[in-house]
């Protein structure tokens, strides 16, 4: 059964890459390793700031 409980982790892992569902996670690491003396943005701020960026910068997504 835990074999099973693994695959299913790996593949909502896999799954949340290829949709981009990770990308706060990412964030988050990132701001940890590199700004750990700032506050990182709430999941809410980052989702909007990312919209944005996409709607200034088109060519930054696939649609």
């Amino acid at each position: 059964m835990a074999s099973l409980m693994e695959r299913l982790l790996q593949a909502k892992k896999f799954v949340d890459g290829v949709l981009g569902a990770d990308k706060y996670q990412h964030y988050l690491e990132h701001q940890a390793r590199t700004h750990p003396d700032q506050k990182p943005m709430s999941e809410r701020e980052f989702w909007k700031d990312y919209t944005d960026w996409q709607e200034k910068n088109p060519e930054g997504r696939c649609c």
